[in-house]
C-alpha cells in the first residue's frame, strides 16, 4: 500500500498578489487617516484642547492608542483577509464631509468632531472593503469616545444625584430643607454642583466597560448587557457616594468629608464600585480559547480561532 506522501504547495501568484494589495491598503488607510486629521486640523485641535484641559474629556488621549492596540491585537486574522475597496462608500464619505460643512457653519463643535471620527471610519471602509471594516467595526466605532460629549447630561444627571440623596438622608431620619439643588440638615449646608453630578464617573465607566465588554465576551447580548450597567451603576454609584460623604460630614461635625478630601473618598469608591462591576462580570466571561481547547481534546474541530452656597459634593 503506497503512503501518500504531503506536499506543501507554494501560493500562487494571484494570493500573493492579493496579500500584497492587502497590505499597500493598510498603508494607504493609515496615511488618509493622518490627512484627514491635518486636513480637518481645526476640528482636530479642538478635541485635543478638550482633553488637555478638562478632566472629565482626559480619556480621549487614550481612545486612539487603544483602537490601534484593539486592531494590533487582530494582525493575524487580518492576515487572512484581502483588501477589496468599495467605491461606493466614498459617496458616505462625502455626505459626511458636507455634513460637517453643516455643522462649521451652524457653528456646533461636537457635531463637526463626530463627522471627522465618522471620516475615518468610512475612509477605512472605501479602501479596504467590506470584509476587513466588518472585522475592525468595534475597534473604528471605538473612536467616537474620542469626541467630548455628554455636557447635556450633565443636569438631569445633578437633578438626579440631589433627589437621591434628599430621599436617602430622610429615610435615615435626618431632617431636610431643599430649594433646588441646595439643601440644608441640622450639621450644614450642601449642594450639588457640576463636579458632583458624576458625568466624570460615567463616562469612565463607559469608556471602560465597553472595553471590557468587547475584549470579554462573544455574544452581542452579554455585551450590551455589561455596557447596559456600565452605564447604570455609575449613576446609583454616584448617588450613594452623595450620601456617604453627606452622612460622613454629618457624623464628624462637618470636620471630614467638607473640602478637597470628598473627591478622593469618590475616585476610591469609584475605584471600588468598578473593580466589583468587573469582577462580577467576569463570572460570565466567554474565553473563546478555553472553548477551543476543549473541542480539541474531544476532537472535534472548531473550524476557527479568534461655602456660603453650601459645601458642594
Amino acid at each position: 500500500m503506497n503512503t501518500p506522501v504531503r506536499q506543501d504547495v507554494a501560493p500562487g501568484p494571484s494570493l500573493t498578489l492579493e496579500h500584497e494589495g492587502s497590505k499597500a491598503g493598510a498603508l494607504l488607510a493609515l496615511g488618509v487617516i493622518v490627512a484627514i486629521l491635518i486636513a480637518y486640523h481645526e476640528t482636530t485641535w479642538s478635541m485635543i484642547s478638550i482633553w488637555s484641559r478638562s478632566d472629565t474629556f482626559a480619556h480621549g488621549f487614550l481612545i486612539f492608542p487603544f483602537s490601534a492596540y484593539l486592531i494590533w491585537g487582530q494582525r493575524k486574522h487580518l492576515g487572512t483577509l484581502f483588501a477589496r475597496p468599495n467605491p461606493k462608500v466614498l459617496f458616505v464619505l462625502a455626505i459626511l464631509g458636507f455634513s460637517w460643512l453643516l455643522g462649521t457653519l451652524a457653528s456646533v463643535q461636537v457635531f463637526t468632531q463626530f463627522m471627522v471620527i465618522a471620516m475615518i471610519s468610512a475612509a477605512v471602509w472605501a479602501i479596504l472593503g467590506n470584509q476587513i471594516a466588518w472585522a475592525l467595526a468595534f475597534p473604528l466605532a471605538y473612536l467616537l469616545l474620542a469626541v467630548p460629549f455628554g455636557d447635556a447630561f450633565i443636569p438631569p444627571l445633578i437633578n438626579f444625584t440631589a433627589d437621591f440623596t434628599v430621599t436617602a438622608l430622610q429615610l435615615t431620619g435626618i431632617p431636610v430643607y431643599r430649594e433646588g439643588n441646595f439643601f440644608t440638615i441640622p450639621s450644614g449646608n450642601w449642594s450639588v454642583v457640576e463636579a458632583c453630578s458624576g458625568l466624570r464617573y460615567l463616562i469612565a465607566s463607559f469608556t471602560l466597560g465597553t472595553l471590557y465588554a468587547y475584549l470579554t465576551y462573544r455574544s452581542l447580548t452579554r455585551r450590551l448587557i455589561f455596557i447596559a450597567l456600565s452605564l447604570i451603576v455609575p449613576i446609583l454609584a454616584n448617588g450613594i457616594r452623595a450620601y456617604l460623604i453627606v452622612m460622613t460630614g454629618h457624623l464628624s461635625g462637618m470636620q471630614l468629608a467638607v473640602g478637597i478630601d470628598h473627591l478622593i473618598y469618590g475616585w476610591i469608591f469609584f475605584g471600588f464600585v468598578m473593580l466589583m462591576l468587573f469582577w462580577v462580570g467576569s463570572f460570565w466571561r466567554e474565553d473563546e480559547n478555553k472553548l477551543d481547547s476543549i473541542s480539541r481534546t474531544r476532537g472535534v474541530s472548531t473550524g476557527n480561532n479568534r461655602g456660603s452656597e453650601g459645601v458642594p459634593l
